[in-house]
């Protein structure tokens, strides 16, 4: 009996302990809620567009992996709450593959088809009575019929992208596209209907769900992946848009070299497209997880669980340094409690100037075989050396109106350069003649090297002479030659009397001479004849002197305005009167300036003329006296329309002449040049003093400066890569810290030939961001075409779907701001914010003060305005780079314990109070990036209620939250737990710019540790009130009565602020 007992006792104490062992595990250990996705394909063949976006889900609490569908049995297959085949299955033989994804979809699994499978299925399996191709449309226009909660994310990414693209483009601009298949639907819920076809679809089938897409989205007609690479299908009609735009563009005359509508279209990768189908996919994760779960959680591309908004700002233009622009912007930024973000050019040039210059391209080979390098680091927007002269590069006469880079130029303007020892010391001094109607003299100082310290010579060649500064070339009586405008000159001994003579011409196309006197004077101008009279021809002119018959006479030649080369020949050494002009050749092209040399070595002289298009062409004199043109004079570098002709410039002029002294003929090239760059770091920087004011006022003001860095779409990998080395070399002598920064593009362009070049040279120089760059092929830039409307940033991958150990996130400005009118561009906006997308506006602020300030002030307003409406985080775009790489890295868990599980169960059947949800949120922050930095800790998600859960409210403890039109976001910069109910009216962070921590230990009183420098603004609701002690000066706080909120802005240095709850001061 006692023995009995014993035992007896011993079970109940077992089973105690069991029950308590197993309560404990329910406590301690979770039940994940993750939607588990499949991507199934065809073998390793994939479409890593699909993948990779699905890899970069903004959805929280996805698991997504790959694997061919052939090595999966129906029991592995149906573990996965969802799949997606990939397309590259709908182009083989069906192997069973299709009955498989059948059944999987009948015994509960849910199924998202490209609309390539439509014609693959029993039309039963889709819902439909039928499918059918869709007609071409033009302006389709898509209805949206009522749909249930679950899906409503799905058709608002379709109506809402829909929307704004068709109010700016119609399916002209996208000739030959494929509308595939839709449905004449049956058991199915169409999400969008086109001409009574569903094109978006979702429909039960047994157990599970299948959902439909169509052609336009994911739209699969341009590159979308994150590779930059993947994700067209040329069936999708691309081909068309290329036929379409070659027969369309048109070249204005002159732009040959500048203008990119001359480069072949090839595919591109379409940010807008690529964005809106990211976030459907998205949106099908989101489904899924309220099908299974009764919610979505999904991550919020701002510090913790709100959208991110910031400026990009390029500083480039040399008159902003000058007027102090950088500072006055971000003293108005402060106007609207914002904070500017500036990336710094390595050269500051002048808008729309174009100024006469002469470079140099040293001859890299011999006198019979020359050879050019091309374009050098210092060559910025021209090509070879710039010659050098006291006070910075030669460079005269300004071009009298405003022209961008690609602008067609229709005036003369040019440097016409010639060489000639006129002080007798034995070194060849540089003549220019310029549009002011002068000729100037620089002298020659001989080797200078500290004045080409910014441009290196080509290995092994001795570096350019230097020159003083320029005076006028004065006659014998020492007054200035002076011609009419557009002045033009040749040095050439023409009387063969051992003193120097100048041939001149002008605007109006007479040629004269003046005589050498001796010591660098000449006599008056005297016109040259031919037998009708003195020679004129179409002005402007530009001559030449050679022996171009081999009779060992000099002849002259006459460049014309008609791009026509003219030969007078001299019947002896000095004549005045010379041969009727004989027409040698037409360069094709306006403002002929020809040189004469012999380019292949067979004893004839050739001609090379330059003319408006910047190039220089030869022309091969034939034995019987015809010329042949023989293309372009080439360097082994590309230019910017990737070809190797040399070109620096409009209204090219050449002149053959040693400037370095190592006895091999090199290429002189006068020019009108773009921009007069000049590199910050140059001791011949015009305004040394403001830069370093502004340096200082960003260090300050806490403003961090990274590269705007300078490329052009075919420059070579070493030349990118010298390129920001001295870019880097800069902003170190200048004392900007280049630590782990951020980029942007100037002139938005990167690499041609080589997609990912440009973006893997930067990420080699410990660049991880570039916000602002034209993709490779894009015909539109950034801000201003359609295909930028939507921009969502993610972190660019391999053409093999991988990623880099070093991140390189890619994100695009949002569009330019246009507040009325046709073009208004706040429907985008709109779109922006229902869909929590972050907003990266870019504006060049030069030029603006003071006259313009109020253009930088309507878009500054309009941003407060959503800022302060819609709750998003104004910041740098550093900080807004931070937060997007720690949101995309941190794993979120969402997860309910075992014991949370069954107690809510066990509630919903016994209670009549509706039902329960325990949720546990949590971030896993372990794979972010170090450049993250202080940013590592703050993503953040909405939690959206499904069907389920529709009816009820949801409260948190988590620090921050929020909660807009039935959404809740909460931070993430701890765990957090969710439940059903209605939570106490307490004081909480409704959302913060900067990383904090905060000590809320005692109670209605704060300390709030402010981790980030800069603007620093943070949101609480208060029902009680909110005060700081002391007031302090530097802190701005701002109540909204009716919302219970204080707004909190501050500038400066990382802090700690002391904040009492309750009755405010």
């Amino acid at each position: 009996m006692n023995l009995s007992k014993k035992r007896y006792t011993a079970a109940v104490f077992g089973i105690i302990a069991l029950l308590v062992l197993i309560g404990a595990a329910a406590v301690l250990t979770s039940k994940k809620e993750e939607v588990r996705l499949l991507y199934a394909t065809n073998g390793d063949q994939f479409d890593t567009a699909a993948f990779g976006q699905f890899q970069q889900s903004l959805a929280a609490n996805l698991k997504v992996e790959r694997k061919p569908i052939g090595t999966l049995s129906d029991r592995q297959l149906g573990a996965y709450d969802a799949v997606v085949p990939d397309t590259g299955l709908a182009n083989i033989p069906d192997k069973g593959h299709l009955k498989k994804l059948q059944d999987y979809v009948e015994n509960g699994g849910h199924l998202l088809l490209d609309n390539s499978f439509a014609s693959m299925f029993p039309s039963d399996f889709l819902g439909a009575y039928q499918t059918k191709l869709i007609a071409p449309q033009t302006k389709p226009k898509f209805e949206y019929p009522a749909v249930g909660t679950n899906v409503q994310g799905l058709q608002e990414v379709m109506k809402l992208f829909s929307d704004n693209f068709f109010k700016r483009e119609s399916m002209d601009s996208m000739p030959g596209f494929y509308w595939g298949y839709g449905l004449d639907p049956s058991t199915a819920e169409p999400l969008v209907m086109l001409d009574g076809q569903a094109i978006v679809a979702r429909n039960k089938y047994g157990k599970g769900t299948v959902l439909l897409t169509s052609t336009f989205l994911p739209n699969r007609y341009f590159i979308t992946g994150y590779d930059l690479t993947s994700g067209m299908d040329p069936k999708q009609g691309f081909g068309s848009l290329v036929t379409q735009y070659n027969k369309n563009r048109q070249l204005d005359p002159g732009t040959t070299y500048f203008d990119k509508k001359d480069l072949k279209l090839e595919p591109y990768f379409h940010f807008a497209f690529s964005s809106a189908g990211a976030q459907l996919r998205t949106e099908f994760v989101s489904y899924v997880s309220k099908e299974i779960y009764g919610y979505s959680a999904t991550k919020i591309l701002g510090p913790y669980g709100r959208p991110a908004m910031a400026y990009q700002n390029h500083f480039e233009a040399m008159p902003a340094f000058q007027n102090k622009e950088g500072i006055q912007w971000a003293e108005l930024t402060k106007k609207y409690n914002q904070i500017p973000s500036y990336s710094l050019v390595r050269s500051a040039f002048y808008w729309g100037q174009w100024k006469e210059s002469a470079t140099v391209q040293l001859n890299e080979g011999t006198n019979e075989k020359p050879a050019f390098s091309g374009e050098k680091p210092a060559s910025y927007y021209s090509s070879g050396m710039h010659l050098q002269a006291e006070g910075g590069p030669v460079r005269l006469a300004e071009y009298p109106d405003y022209r961008s880079l690609a602008d067609a130029l229709d005036k003369p303007h040019r440097l016409v350069p010639a060489f000639a020892d006129l002080n007798g010391d034995g070194r060849d001094d540089l003549l220019a003649g310029s549009s002011d109607g002068y000729i100037y003299v620089y002298p020659n100082l001989g080797q200078k090297p500290e004045m080409y310290e910014r441009d290196s010579a080509p290995a092994g060649l001795k570096l350019p002479d230097a020159y003083g500064k320029p005076e006028k070339l004065l006659l014998d009586g020492g007054q200035p030659l002076q011609t009419g405008p557009h002045a033009s000159v040749h040095a050439a001994d023409w009387n063969a009397d051992g003193q120097v003579d100048l041939i001149v011409s002008d605007s109006t196309g007479a040629v004269r001479i003046a005589l050498g006197q001796g010591s660098g004077r000449f006599a008056p101008l005297t016109a040259l004849q031919d037998p009708a009279g003195p020679i004129r021809v179409p002005g402007p002119a530009a001559a030449a002197v050679g022996d171009v018959d081999g009779d060992g006479t000099a002849d002259l030649l006459v460049g014309d305005a008609d791009g026509k080369v003219w030969l007078y020949r001299a019947p002896q050494a000095g004549a005045l009167r010379l041969s009727a002009p004989a027409e040698l050749l037409s360069v094709g092209a306006k403002y002929a300036a020809p040189s004469v040399r012999d380019m292949d070595g067979d004893g004839r002289a050739d001609l090379v003329v330059g003319s408006n298009e910047g190039d220089l062409r030869v022309f091969r004199q034939e034995s019987g006296g015809t010329w042949t043109d023989q293309g372009t004079v080439n360097g082994t570098t590309l230019n910017q329309m990737g070809t190797n002709a040399l070109v620096g410039g409009h209204n090219s002029v050449p002149v053959w002449h040693d400037v370095n002294g190592d006895g091999v003929i090199d290429l002189v090239v006068g020019q009108l040049e773009f921009g007069s760059p000049i590199p910050l770091d140059s001791p011949d920087f015009p305004y040394k003093e403001q830069l370093q004011e502004f340096l200082q006022y960003t260090k300050d003001n806490h403003l961090e400066l990274y590269p705007h860095v300078f490329v052009h779409n075919f420059f070579s990998d070493d030349q990118e890569k010298k390129e920001l080395a001295l870019h880097k070399q800069a902003f170190e002598k200048l004392g900007i810290p280049w630590v782990m920064p951020g980029t942007n593009q100037h002139t938005w362009r990167i690499n041609f030939p080589d997609r990912l070049q440009t973006l893997s040279n930067e990420r080699d120089q410990d660049i991880w961001f570039n916000f602002g760059f034209t993709p490779s092929h894009t015909p539109t830039e950034p801000r201003l075409g359609t295909d930028y409307i939507w921009g969502l940033p993610f972190l660019l991958e391999d053409v093999d779907g991988s990623r880099s150990e070093k991140p390189m996130l890619i994100y695009t400005p949002a569009p330019v701001l246009r507040k009325e009118g046709a073009n208004s561009t706040t429907d985008i906006y709109d779109s922006y914010v229902k869909r929590d997308m972050p907003i990266d506006y870019f504006e060049h602020i030069e030029y603006h003060f003071p006259d313009r300030a109020g253009d930088l002030e309507t878009f500054a307003s309009y941003l407060d305005e959503i800022r302060t409406q819609h709750d998003y985080n104004f910041m740098t775009e550093p900080q807004m780079a931070r937060s997007f790489l720690a949101t995309l890295t941190t794993r979120i868990t969402v997860s309910r314990s075992w014991a949370d599980y069954v107690i809510d169960n066990v509630k919903d059947r016994l209670s009549d109070k509706g039902l329960h949800l325990s949720l546990r949120l949590g971030a896993d922050t372990s794979k972010v990036p170090k450049q993250a930095a202080e940013y590592t800790n703050t993503s953040g998600v909405v939690i959206e209620k499904g069907e389920k859960y529709a009816p009820y409210s949801l409260t948190t403890d988590a620090l921050v939250y929020t909660e807009q039109k039935g959404k809740l976001y909460l931070g993430l910069g701890k765990d957090a737990e969710l439940h059903i109910g209605k939570g106490a009216e307490q004081a909480h962070i409704v959302r913060s710019n900067v990383p904090f921590a905060l000590d809320a230990g005692q109670t209605g009183n704060w300390k709030l540790e402010l981790q980030a420098a800069g603007m620093q603004q943070i949101k609480i609701y208060s029902p009680q009130g909110l005060s700081i002690p002391g007031n302090p000066k530097d802190v701005e706080i701002r109540h909204d009565e009716k919302t219970s909120t204080y707004t909190i802005t501050r500038y400066g240095d990382k802090t700690s602020l002391s904040i009492s709850l309750g009755n405010p001061q």
